[in-house]
């Protein structure tokens, strides 16, 4: 009789065990994994990287770049021009989504997917920091270098997960920097 009460709660253990032992095995939890070029089998069918909604979007934050002025706006002792402050306000949303990714999955700082999430913002401070304004001859260019950053990222990248959440970092953060005419966000340092 007591082997029939002690069978079920055995069975919940021995799920709980098994459940967290696969989850001890995500892939974007572990350590940096080697980088191997991407078979043509698993070009097919991974996630693309850059979507076409990215796409749209860095062609959308382009045009809009071109429509602010490059007056100066003086605020707490900066100065900076209209295309100047929304660069900027594209690496505060973009540091943003990082840090919530990283934070709600709770990335380890040598995690496989904090590594890479890190590596694409530094990537995107580093361009964005460059190159502040664009003009009507260099727009092309401009939304050129902006997708080939997130695809250099992204070019032996197997994870489906992390490749969705890189073009998300990139999607959120230029659709809400265009949004946010806050110029109050921090320069980024």
């Amino acid at each position: 009789m007591k082997l029939i009460k002690l069978l079920p709660i055995m069975a919940i253990a021995s799920v709980c065990v098994a459940g967290q032992v696969h989850a001890a095995q995500d892939p974007l939890m572990m350590p940096k994994q080697p980088a191997a070029p991407l078979t043509a089998e698993q070009q097919d069918i991974s996630l693309a990287v850059p979507s076409e909604e990215v796409k749209a979007v860095v062609s959308e934050f382009a045009a809009f770049q071109l429509g602010m002025s490059n007056a100066l706006i003086q605020d707490d002792n900066r100065v900076m021009s209209g295309q100047q402050r929304y660069t900027n306000n594209v690496l505060y949303y973009m540091n943003v989504r990082r840090s919530w990714y990283i934070t709600s999955h709770r990335y380890k700082k040598d995690s496989y997917a904090r590594i890479a999430l890190d590596r694409l913002y530094l990537d995107y401070k580093e361009f964005f920091t460059n190159h502040t304004t664009v003009s009507d001859m260099n727009k092309a260019e401009y939304e050129s270098q902006i997708l080939a950053i997130l695809e250099k990222n992204t070019a032996n990248m197997s994870n489906d997960e992390l490749r969705f959440y890189m073009n998300e970092m990139v999607i959120y953060s230029l659709k809400e920097a265009m949004r946010d005419g806050n110029n109050r966000v921090r320069r980024i340092r």
